[in-house]
């Protein structure tokens, strides 16, 4: 996925958040009475979506995976930029970045991570002995997307930084030792050596530890009670636990990374609420049942 995609995927998220403040909530009662689950994809945007559906791409396949075992079948609104989410009717956004500080002002909200993401460093081959970010020097050329975190992290170290627009370019650069490595994120890496798998580049997750350069994903939903986001919590457990995750992700040349999770302790509510107070929370109608 190259940076353009990328950043229509970011655009449409964006008009998600923003969009989710006017937007009744659709709790997991009524997606099971209607039958559908309904997100929102790049229509051109492997290896994370596709129209075409060959292959559908990891957000599509997860999607799918999450509807069967919600018992409703997959429809998807294709959205390149922020405005059409006002057309659409998704229930969840595959791949949310689970920012916490990111997502404070809006009403999105994101399930337990599925996945740790972030930026790895892509290395041509005949370079070795590189551990951690300790390892690097001046004299390697390392290519980065211009103005991003990572770009202004490795300038402050003192390193030799080469600015791209666009991710797959990048990768190309490594791959032909116009520079020596890059500064991607592990899914675009895995993408790219399993399409060009004679150009053998390594790929070393030296930045786990540097702020700003991991993050998690996670299931965004749009419209939600907490028994909707319980139960998609559920099923992201078994997912995990059973290693369909992390065929899912090796299909598309990414190595599974697991996320970087706690699972919070939750304190059961004692008592039931009544229809009136359910209303009044937002909470689904199953809760006085």
């Amino acid at each position: 996925m190259n940076a353009r995609r990328l950043s229509a995927v970011v655009g449409s998220l964006l008009g998600l958040v923003i969009l989710t403040e006017t937007v009744a909530a659709r709790p997991l009662e009524d997606i099971r009475r209607r039958g559908i689950l309904q997100v929102c994809a790049h229509p051109n945007a492997l290896p994370f979506a596709s129209r075409k559906g060959d292959p559908p791409g990891i957000q599509l396949e997860l999607a799918e995976l999450v509807a069967e075992r919600l018992g409703v079948r997959l429809s998807v609104d294709w959205v390149i930029l922020g405005y059409q989410m006002k057309r659409a009717d998704c229930d969840m956004v595959m791949g949310t970045i689970a920012d916490r500080e990111a997502l404070e002002d809006s009403r999105l909200k994101v399930s337990r991570p599925y996945f740790r993401s972030g930026v790895v460093l892509a290395v041509r081959p005949g370079i070795d002995g590189i551990a951690s970010v300790e390892d690097l020097t001046p004299a390697f050329r390392i290519g980065v997307m211009r103005s991003s975190i990572a770009h202004m992290t490795l300038e402050q170290r003192g390193l030799t930084t080469i600015p791209f627009a666009f991710e797959d370019e990048m990768m190309a650069a490594v791959a032909s030792g116009e520079i020596d490595m890059a500064a991607v994120t592990p899914i675009s890496g895995g993408w790219f050596r399993r399409n060009n798998p004679e150009i053998r580049l390594r790929l070393l997750d030296i930045f786990a530890e540097t702020e700003g350069l991991a993050w998690n994903l996670a299931v965004g939903m749009r419209r939600s009670d907490r028994f909707l986001r319980r139960t998609v919590n559920g099923i992201l457990e078994d997912l995990i636990a059973s290693g369909e995750l992390e065929a899912l992700y090796g299909r598309y040349g990414i190595d599974y990374r697991p996320p970087d999770y706690k699972k919070p302790f939750r304190v059961e509510r004692r008592t039931r609420l009544g229809e009136q107070e359910c209303v009044r929370l937002g909470y689904s109608r199953q809760c006085s049942r």
